[in-house]
């Protein structure tokens, strides 16, 4: 167990939702995992949470240019891959939040990425609705728009699908750029020379 930082609200994490904050009632709310896959899953809750025994201290990084630390526990993405066994032909995976408007693809190889989480929680306190709730990608080393919160679906797919940023002039790929960026754990702005912030 990693030590326990401040919780993402003590952090003043900035809560932004692309199409307003929904009202998601916890009761049989369902993961599901399919598309091009030989093993699809439809997880709810109590399954998540029994899967959710990894945990990983790395960065969530906006393209607003702010970077928070956090220890996130939950399924390795990567854990998750090995267990529904995607086709060979299957290349992408397109993720769909609560409601459907807001969805994003990514490469399975980022997926796949070592330290790429889907997450149940942050610093040992269940993520509200607020950061993403009750289950939300992670992927370090991508602008956190890629980081789906409040996820119902996961695709396997062959092609890639332009999400809701995406259609509105973001890249693609979404590889985190040299820039500078506001460290909100240590409420300072820092040079980042590109790729997964490692501060």
């Amino acid at each position: 167990m990693l030590p326990l930082m401040p919780d993402l609200f003590a952090l003043k994490v900035p809560v932004f939702w692309a199409e307003g904050q929904p009202e998601i009632p916890l009761h049989g709310y369902t993961l599901s995992v399919g598309g091009m896959v030989t093993r699809p899953l439809a997880l709810d809750l109590d399954e998540l949470r029994a899967l959710a025994t990894d945990e990983v201290d790395c960065r969530l990084t906006s393209v607003t240019r702010w970077s928070v630390r956090a220890a996130w526990r939950g399924l390795l993405a990567g854990r998750l891959v090995d267990m529904v066994r995607p086709a060979a032909e299957a290349r992408f995976v397109k993720l769909t939040s609560f409601g459907g408007a807001y969805t994003t693809t990514v490469s399975l190889s980022d997926l796949a990425h070592p330290r790429a989480v889907l997450a149940i929680a942050a610093n040992g306190v269940d993520l509200p609705v607020e950061y993403g709730g009750p289950v939300r990608a992670v992927f370090p080393h991508l602008w956190g728009y890629k980081s789906a919160k409040s996820l119902v679906s996961l695709e396997f797919r062959d092609t890639d699908e332009s999400g809701y940023w995406e259609t509105r002039g973001y890249g693609g790929d979404a590889g985190i750029a040299a820039t500078k960026l506001f460290d909100l754990n240590s409420r300072t702005t820092r040079g980042h020379q590109g790729g997964e912030v490692t501060w």
